[in-house]
């Protein structure tokens, strides 16, 4: 499951309490593969019953103590077979793509409008991506210059993703708009 994989990724980094896990999610690979804070937690409970990862309380003053997780022996070895399996194609799921196959009985510039739409939000995600684009500070020097490369290569796929779905929907926009008129019943 990509989620606990995930999680043991992260892990395998340094230990962190799920709250740590959620903030690195949103950080880092939120352009490709979400959780909640819910999912996270639950995920972890998975790991602990699988022997994958462990927790230890971090009593705290004056504040709820911390429950910190770390990856196990057994979970480096998953999540290191894990990283050398090729996965399958997953299914594709775009709601959106449901309402362009069933528009027949919308006129052009309302499925125009939806398509311009997409293509606005799809727009502020490609910006949001490239703002993102930086060398994190001290990756040279504490080894992880390896590493960010790798994430810099996720940080380019979602942006040529986008790039490629906003130069089909301006080919889309302009079949649209050529589409024979909608005829009234």
């Amino acid at each position: 499951m990509p989620l606990e994989h995930a999680i043991l990724g992260f892990l395998n980094f340094q230990p962190m309490t799920g709250y740590d896990l959620k903030k690195n999610f949103d950080r880092s690979v939120a352009n490709f593969w979400s959780a909640t804070q819910s999912h996270i937690y639950k995920a972890l409970d998975e790991l602990e019953k699988k022997g994958w990862a462990e927790s230890r309380l971090i009593p705290q003053e004056g504040k709820p103590n911390r429950k910190e997780y770390h990856i196990t022996g057994p979970g480096r070895v998953e999540l290191r077979h894990w990283l050398v399996t090729p996965l399958p194609l997953p299914q594709v799921r775009e709601g959106w793509l449901i309402q362009l196959f069933f528009s027949h009985e919308s006129s052009n510039e309302e499925i125009t409008a939806l398509l311009q739409s997409r293509k606005e939000a799809i727009q502020t995600k490609l910006k949001t991506l490239k703002e993102s684009v930086s060398t994190p500070k001290g990756t040279e020097s504490n080894g992880l210059a390896r590493a960010h490369r790798l994430w810099r290569l996720t940080l380019e796929y979602g942006m040529a993703y986008y790039e490629a779905e906003l130069a089909w929907l301006d080919q889309a926009i302009e079949q649209v708009r050529s589409l024979p008129q909608l005829e009234n019943k």
